[in-house]
């Protein structure tokens, strides 16, 4: 959805170690993938940015694993914004969609602290997300068992409860810099940009150490890191290897894993079909609407899958049971 050319390094992620391999980060940078996400959606301005940085922190956080799969990033909460949801393959494809009451989420921030309720970057995120929880998922498929982690929202932005998380349930300590903001000149759908600096502390078995010199390396990284702006952080004439080169050129840089980002959907006729047909006749016939059709509309890409009766008829048949009957 982004008319404008990319950026340089745009929707990229870039990986690095520090102090001989005692500390590792990943840098993300996405632009056009984000228009892609947000433009299919006619979200309040405050959603979309929450939902932009929950797909840059996922991004983020799959570049460190080594999976063949899918990792979701996934919020579950009692505010406004229920549900904040982005997942990314191991082959770079990222998703993300939010789930929100649009009647709360307006007396909400009509309620808040701001001279503009409209504000993209909200003063207390979780006064719109409300109480809950956090949840990493790693699904490799039906023949390997998913991996979940979950923790409590914590702090007052995302990135504060991922970094909770990772110190409190994987004993690795983590810093995470996180900038999300919309172009108000760019097109309509257009002009988003996201960032996300994450480092963490290399554990013993991975080849860090707990000694003097280690503890100072791992203070000493922290500290440059925080020095980050979002504007630096956001500068499309600033690539990512010379951000992390500014940052942290002297503390024994080495470059890693650079790797392309995109938006993409998994949806297909085909994955609809396969639900549809779990449903009796009957209950296929109540899915109708006022034109006689049944219409599926995927929630991340917003595809809509129409099925007519032929569609219906065809489904009921392949779901039949042995004895004839409709499949459940």
């Amino acid at each position: 959805m982004n008319d404008g050319g990319p950026t340089p390094w745009d929707d990229t992620l870039y990986g690095f170690h520090l102090a001989h391999g005692l500390v590792r980060g990943r840098l993300i940078r996405l632009g056009s993938t984000l228009d892609d996400i947000l433009g299919r959606h006619a979200d309040p301005p405050a959603v979309q940015t929450l939902l932009a940085e929950t797909a840059v922190l996922a991004a983020a956080l799959a570049g460190g694993l080594k999976y063949e799969g899918v990792f979701t990033l996934q919020t579950s909460t009692d505010g406004p914004i229920s549900t904040l949801m982005a997942d990314v393959t191991s082959t770079g494809d990222i998703r993300a969609v939010a789930r929100l009451d649009p009647e709360r989420l307006d007396a909400t921030l009509a309620a808040m602290d701001t001279a503009d309720p409209d504000e993209p970057t909200p003063p207390d995120v979780f006064r719109l997300l409300g109480r809950g929880h956090v949840a990493f998922t790693v699904d490799q498929g039906p023949r390997t068992d998913r991996y979940q982690g979950i923790t409590e929202l914590v702090g007052t932005s995302l990135a504060q409860s991922v970094e909770h998380y990772f110190l409190q349930s994987e004993q690795l300590s983590t810093v995470v810099v996180t900038a999300v903001r919309r172009d108000p000149a760019a097109p309509e759908g257009t002009g988003w940009s996201g960032g996300c600096l994450l480092i963490q502390r290399m554990p013993p078995e991975a080849g860090g150490r707990n000694d003097a010199a280690a503890n100072d390396a791992w203070e000493t990284a922290g500290v440059l890191l925080r020095t980050l702006g979002a504007d630096e952080l956001l500068d499309p004439a600033l690539t990512p290897d010379r951000i992390v080169h500014r940052l942290f050129h002297a503390e024994a840089l080495v470059p890693g894993e650079t790797r392309s980002l995109r938006f993409g959907c998994r949806c297909s006729r085909e994955k609809v079909e396969a639900a549809l047909s779990r449903f009796q006749r009957s209950e296929l016939e109540a899915m109708k609407q006022e034109d006689g059709v049944v219409t599926a509309t995927c929630q991340f890409c917003t595809a809509h899958y129409t099925f007519t009766d032929t569609d219906l008829d065809a489904l009921a048949s392949d779901g039949a049971s042995p004895n004839g009957s409709d499949s459940a």
